[in-house]
């Protein structure tokens, strides 16, 4: 029975363990780069200072951790509050999460002996990788359970085809599991499947089990509170209905008390934790990072190249589309499905960092994916009928497979994907392929990059001088030059050595053209030449500009180290204009 749908969870499942035990196993890599690094160590500090250094106030074993395992440059996991204990900046949600996998690591690590029982070893690091690929399987069971409940077998293994291969879910499920929105995808799908469950045959055991994963999703991202809208409204498809349901929590409030109890229970842990550290209840830990509520953005947060969910994840676009069918067809799950998704949104797009840091397409998207799986799987249900609808759907999924494979490739081996800087231009010079020219990265800070062939060549400037540029000597002064009548680009090239590469992105040395009217810049274009060296390497760059259309009375070109440490040197400086052919 449901042969489709039962070899699509099956293929799923081979796919995530493929790609996070095979191809790239997180806790085999280092530094930043392994299980436990970024966020993912500050989710789960909470287990090793309570359980392993029994100092959650001070975390006096901080220094020692960054020391030998590098999870993240600094440290970022907590801050010092006025109380003068560190308060750790993420809530316990994913901390509880992942506990079964660092007590199994524990137990081993400290019986074995082979590795520091420290809570960073090899033992946590591959424990806590596979427990949440185990998070993965089980969200992906929960899903196939409620689609089949709505819709035919063949229109359910079209919907997990499409989230697992088709979409940023496998990275966040196979390589990057440890992250929030695996854990949150799975609560998700128990959510929607006790709901369902629960208006079937109300119990108070389905009452407190949705209580128990509402509080754990608001326990893990407290903006998931408003899991709380889909017990609440499921199955409602129209007013009549609403006034029933109204009236059903208010003749069986034991449901109802019963699931806000389990909620508050475990949502306070949170407070307990800040009240007990710092003396308050409440605690902001993001600083200066926050929410435009009234300018939430949209736009860039679905079609920007930095990171828009529609560019990256395509094949979610299918989501939206099925919201009609849905409206149509299915009325039942259209409200509950429509007006979280809505929420959801808002949230997740107000968000001041809307691209979510290094972030493969919207990351904060994908604990909605069981909810989103829904209108996707209407769409297919009333959509494969027809022919022409059908060929063309997949066409269109077997393109954002292979763009969804790329992408996974190219976000962790390939390096082609550059999470929080990407553009438009850098994209399409490097979509679909695996070997680019070097020259290709500076797309990344300048996207007027000339490549065709050159007209009417006019030599402006050649400066023989040598530029040092290092610690104490951050920017060159700038050399200025006009540019000749009809010209249409500028290109400014130099020789660069260094004896080491600088590799943070935003200390790399910048070389500049400025374009001046009456002292006013009115135009600059840079590129960051650390991505185009190596450690001892010497070689030629350069910089095109084009001539802007507004007037401008002198250009100028400089360098500058953008506070980085490393000594780098500049040589040979030539610039021309010319015109494109």
């Amino acid at each position: 029975m449901n042969k489709f749908s039962r070899n699509a969870l099956l293929a799923g499942y081979c796919l995530i363990l493929f790609t996070g035990v095979f191809y790239y196993p997180k806790w085999k890599q280092p530094a930043t780069e392994a299980t436990l690094s970024w966020d993912v160590s500050g989710y789960y500090l909470y287990l090793p200072a309570i359980f392993i250094y029994h100092d959650l106030k001070q975390c006096k074993f901080k220094d020692s951790v960054l020391n030998k395992y590098r999870p993240t440059p600094d440290f970022q996991q907590a801050f010092q509050h006025s109380s003068g204990n560190y308060i750790l900046k993420y809530t316990a949600g994913q901390a509880i999460l992942l506990s079964p996998f660092f007590f199994a690591a524990h137990i081993y690590a400290t019986v074995n002996g082979t590795y520091l029982a420290d809570g960073f070893s090899y033992p946590y690091q591959i424990s806590i990788g596979v427990g949440m690929l185990l998070y993965a399987f089980i969200g992906l069971w929960f899903l196939r359970k409620i689609l089949l409940r709505y819709f035919t077998d063949l229109a359910t293994a079209l919907s997990l085809f499409v989230i697992v291969f088709a979409s940023n879910y496998l990275d966040y499920s196979a390589i990057d599991g440890a992250m929030t929105h695996n854990g949150l995808f799975t609560i998700y799908a128990a959510l929607i499947f006790c709901c369902f469950r629960f208006y079937e045959k109300p119990t108070l055991q389905f009452a407190a089990v949705i209580g128990f994963l509402a509080g754990m999703a608001t326990l893990t991202r407290p903006t998931e509170v408003i899991s709380l809208l889909l017990p609440l409204l499921w199955g409602i498809k129209s007013r009549q209905e609403l006034k029933l349901r109204i009236r059903f929590l208010k003749n069986n409030s034991r449901f109802g008390m019963i699931a806000l109890a389990v909620f508050v229970l475990i949502v306070s842990i949170q407070f307990i934790y800040w009240k007990w550290v710092s003396g308050q209840w409440i605690i902001y830990t993001y600083g200066e990072e926050g929410f435009d509520w009234l300018h939430p953005h949209f736009i860039n947060a679905l079609i920007s190249f930095k990171g828009g969910w529609f560019i990256y994840s395509p094949a979610m676009i299918l989501t939206i589309i099925g919201f009609v069918y849905l409206f149509r067809y299915y009325r039942q799950l259209f409200y509950s499905s429509f007006i979280f998704i809505l929420c959801f949104c808002y949230i997740c797009f107000s968000w001041k960092e809307w691209w979510y840091g290094a972030s493969l397409g919207q990351r904060a998207m994908i604990q909605a994916y069981p909810v989103l799986a829904i209108p996707l799987t209407a769409l297919f249900e009333r959509t494969f009928k027809r022919k022409l609808l059908r060929l063309i759907i997949i066409v269109f999924i077997v393109l954002c497979t292979y763009y969804n494979f790329w992408l996974t490739h190219q976000a962790h081996k390939g390096g082609l994907f550059r999470a929080g800087e990407m553009n438009a231009a850098f994209l399409m010079a490097t979509i679909g392929r695996y070997h680019v020219p070097r020259d290709v990265e500076t797309l990344l800070d300048n996207t007027e990059r000339y490549t065709g062939q050159q007209s009417s060549c006019i030599p402006i400037l050649k400066n023989t001088e040598l530029i040092t540029l290092g610690k104490d000597n951050q920017t060159s002064k700038e050399i200025f030059f006009t540019a000749p009548p009809d010209c249409g680009w500028i290109r400014a090239s130099a020789e660069i050595s260094t004896a080491q590469k600088e590799w943070d992105m935003w200390k790399m040395p910048q070389f500049i053209i400025k374009f001046y009217r009456n002292n006013v810049i009115i135009k600059s274009n840079f590129i960051r030449v650390s991505r185009l060296i190596s450690d001892g390497e010497t070689r030629m760059v350069h910089i095109d500009a084009r001539i802007p259309e507004d007037h401008f009375d002198r250009i100028s070109i400089s360098f500058w180290n953008a506070g980085s440490d490393k000594q780098i040197l500049f040589n040979k400086i030539n610039v021309l204009g010319f015109t494109s052919k």
